[in-house]
């Protein structure tokens, strides 16, 4: 197993924690509490534990139910839940310490960022056996889009939460049709459409975005008709086979011009670097601005409601950028220390989007607590238990983010439905991130140096040639040393090792062969 769980983290933004890691952990992978092992018998599936500790960040407050939610899996399953669910903005240094701790809850919810460092640290149970092995409904229902987005070099390390979702550019309407316009399906008639919006005056804002460059991958993902083809991360060229810096290649110089053109021209917001998306937010709703990037889904009608006056409107992705861009999902992972592993991912997981009573649970909670059924069989979420003025939204995974062919009582606002549609039409789905010792080390001071070459170039301290000169001045040592690793022998082997093992895992599922629990070909199937 590899070690040191949590070096790693300093890549992420967390402190430093010196602890034991998972040491020993091949001397202890023969304890059933402590099994590593992704093959398992089938009997195991039904081998129920007691209780499933989870530990979340996104999911209904216990001011709001979210011990009913837990009561009605126990009355529906037998098995007990216990939820810890810390505050937001030390969510992830609870979960680096209680792995640091040796004391994990069973089911972590976990961002694409910190989804692969654990991963690839050897902290989370491989799935992948137990996903080809399923019989649940939800195997026969999935988008399986969603769970191949989680694999790395073919494994299965955590299972979506609901889909990745990822932003869309809501226009108004209003101010188009006041301008003679038809939406733009392309960066030309998008650019006549800004200079449109920026002609009302009275301090209209073209088009808003929180930052340059977003925080964590996809980096443009609140830009994209203005990055395009540009990729200001690292990616295989296609041709050589060899990884590249999107960040040094021509069209990021290309993307950085249109930025700096569109800023340069009172097109893009004038406080673009320091925005926060709530400031954009407040914008939008005050009337101010034109054109925004946000999520796709139920953001659509918030920010609808947020506006005084006017209708936004999701539109298409021009025709330069191939489409919008779908983020990796957020995971439920499972931790290797847990009990009774596949038992856990049939008895929660695989129920929580079986298409039935279970995803009705975690996706509205409890019935004639937070939903009713109507007479027609359709049904009408309740109002939340602290705020009598809002309907819930979810217990634990967004409804219109379903990952499943599930007909759903409760029906979507039309307005989140049209701006699903519009996003899914054309989308592009993002990749785990790759983790690294190397990229750990160094990728965490690239970007800061990325982040100033851009806002420089764009607000004008920098031409957009002495922008470019700066990153290769003081980026290159972190992006040749990244670059050096990506392309080594050691890490293709590497890769090739993973996806061999994971292509096995898969075939002996399909044929029932289960080396771990029965000898190496020897057939388990009943």
């Amino acid at each position: 197993m590899k070690k040191n769980v949590f070096k790693r983290f300093a890549a992420v933004g967390l402190s430093m924690i010196m602890v034991t890691s998972l040491a020993a952990c091949n001397d202890q992978a023969t304890d059933d509490n402590f099994s590593i092992d992704p093959y398992f018998d089938a009997a195991d599936v039904d081998n129920k534990p007691e209780v499933i500790s989870i530990m979340a960040d996104t999911i209904m407050t216990e001011e709001n139910g979210l011990q009913d939610v837990c009561d009605e899996y126990y009355n529906n399953t037998g098995i007990r839940l216990e939820i810890e669910k810390p505050d937001h903005a030390k969510y992830y240094e609870k979960v680096t310490l209680a792995f640091a701790s040796e004391d994990p809850a069973d089911i972590i919810e976990m961002g694409s960022t910190y989804y692969p460092e654990l991963a690839n640290s050897g902290a989370l149970w491989d799935m992948t056996y137990a996903w080809e092995m399923s019989t649940s409904n939800c195997k026969q229902i999935i988008d399986e889009d969603y769970v191949d987005a989680l694999r790395i070099n073919g494994k299965l390390y955590g299972f979506p939460m609901a889909a990745g979702n990822g932003t869309i550019t809501y226009v108004r309407q209003d101010w188009l049709d006041e301008a003679g316009l038809d939406m733009p399906t392309n960066y030309d008639e998008f650019v006549e459409m800004l200079r449109a919006f920026k002609a009302r005056g009275n301090g209209a804002i073209p088009i808003t975005a929180a930052g340059l460059l977003n925080t964590e991958t996809p980096y443009d993902i609140y830009l994209r008709e203005f990055y395009q083809d540009a990729v200001p991360d690292f990616y295989v060229d296609e041709e050589t086979g060899q990884y590249v810096d999107g960040f040094a290649e021509p069209e990021m110089v290309e993307a950085i011009t249109r930025l700096r053109d569109a800023f340069q021209e009172g097109l893009l917001d004038s406080e673009v670097v320091t925005n926060k998306t709530s400031t954009c937010r407040d914008k939008l709703g005050s009337g101010l601005v034109g054109a925004f990037n946000y999520w796709a889904g139920m953001w659509s009608l918030k920010l609808q409601r947020s506006m005084n006056e006017g209708q936004l409107v999701a539109m298409p992705p021009i025709e330069e950028t191939g489409g919008y861009t779908e983020r990796v999902p957020t995971a439920m992972a499972m931790s290797i220390y847990a009990p009774e592993k596949p038992a856990i991912f049939e008895h929660f997981l695989m129920y929580s989007h079986d298409g039935g009573e279970g995803q009705m649970l975690f996706t509205h909670g409890v019935k004639d607590k937070h939903y009713v059924v109507n007479e027609d069989g359709s049904a009408t979420a309740l109002p939340y238990y602290t705020d009598p003025d809002t309907t819930v939204e979810k217990s634990f995974y967004a409804p219109e983010l379903t990952i499943t062919e599930w007909d759903d009582p409760i029906a979507l606002d039309p307005m989140v439905e049209e701006s699903l549609e519009v996003y899914r039409e054309n989308r592009v789905f993002a990749t785990v991130p790759i983790v690294t010792d190397v990229i750990s080390q160094n990728l965490a001071d690239l970007n800061v140096i990325k982040n100033q070459v851009v806002a420089n170039a764009v607000t004008g301290k920098m031409s957009v040639e002495e922008a470019m000169q700066y990153y290769e001045e003081k980026g290159t040592y972190y992006a040749n040393a990244i670059l050096e690793e990506l392309n080594s022998d050691a890490y293709r082997e590497q890769v090739a090792n993973d996806e061999a093992e994971a292509a096995e895992e898969i075939e002996n599922a399909k044929n029932g062969v289960n080396p771990s629990a029965a000898g190496e070909g020897t057939d388990t199937a009943e």
